[in-house]
């Protein structure tokens, strides 16, 4: 059987769905303006028709806010702080971002990028504390750790030993997932209280981010730039043979779909021609609302301040 490729928690629910495969799985929805949320708490029993270990699972679907009018982008962000905030472990201590990817490949590059542009206090914290304590900072560090091929470590071997020297209270992992939907690229923001294993979603299968691998509690936060070509033309022949009415059998559908699934064609993924923009403009949501839930004591538009010149 064919099997679809998607890291988005939401879209492995559509997919089990169809079979009514819900059990363990509860879902809630809110809309706040044009941003629709939707959180998933899968528990123990729901990890086997589901496909995704157990714990909690946010959808933003927010769009292209990016391209669109501050107000608009400034909901995304409260909302995306506010829920992520949510994740953070009470108590004292520093958080630590790494920025998951390969910077030199476009689609990749969502975590570097989302690093550059946080606001790092934890040496402000050690070297100047009363203008840390004056200015409404919380404590949060930041690393691209590179990818394996770049360094010869693996990220998750990088991030212990920091772990390990810092001892943060929490690490944010951010990664750019793949989709089974050319609508979701760029649109949508999943947040994770489960960590990442980078690299599942184009079968490059790396050491996985969690608490049982680093110690510490971890949250990833990801968006979808890519969508396996053999998913996509699987979801296109579907919604064709639902606009003109047929109904080809599975069998046939799968052999279509598995011509791409060989060959040169194998591990073949798609990404949008403006995958540079798309990146970028992700990385400015996401990091605005990492900074908006770490310094706690600052608003939004105090912390655009910092930003406007990255």
């Amino acid at each position: 059987m064919y099997r679809k490729r998607t890291d988005l928690a939401l879209e492995t629910r559509e997919l089990h769905a169809k079979k009514g495969q819900e059990d363990g799985i509860v879902v809630t929805t809110r809309q706040a303006g044009e941003v629709k949320i939707t959180a998933m708490e899968i528990s123990p029993a729901g990890e086997a028709s589901c496909g995704k270990a157990a714990g909690r699972y946010v959808t933003l679907e927010a769009g292209a806010v990016w391209r669109a009018e501050p107000e608009a982008f400034e909901t995304a962000v409260s909302e995306l702080a506010k829920e992520l905030r949510a994740m953070l472990p009470a108590g004292e201590g520093c958080v630590l971002a790494a920025g998951l990817g390969n910077r030199e490949i476009t689609a990749d590059s969502l975590g570097p990028k989302v690093t550059d542009r946080l606001l790092v206090t934890r040496h402000i914290k050690l070297l100047e504390k009363d203008l840390f304590a004056s200015a409404g900072f919380g404590e949060l560090a930041a690393l691209a750790s590179g990818v394996l091929g770049q360094t010869g470590m693996e990220s998750a071997e990088i991030m212990a030993g920091i772990v390990k020297q810092i001892k943060p209270r929490c690490v944010i992992a951010i990664d750019a997932l793949a989709s089974r939907r050319l609508e979701r690229l760029a649109s949508t923001v999943q947040l994770s209280d489960t960590g990442i294993r980078p690299g599942s979603g184009v079968s490059n299968h790396r050491a996985a981010f969690n608490r049982e691998t680093l110690g510490v509690p971890v949250i990833s936060v990801g968006v979808p730039t890519v969508v396996d070509a053999g998913t996509l033309a699987f979801d296109l022949l579907e919604e064709l043979a639902d606009r003109e009415g047929f109904s080809p059998d599975d069998a046939t559908m799968e052999k279509i779909v598995e011509g791409l699934q060989c060959g040169s064609g194998k591990d073949f993924f798609v990404t949008p021609k403006d995958s540079d923009a798309l990146t970028t403009g992700a990385a400015r949501l996401i990091s605005a609302a990492i900074n908006l839930a770490v310094h706690r004591g600052m608003t939004q538009r105090e912390l655009a301040e910092y930003q406007s010149g990255w």
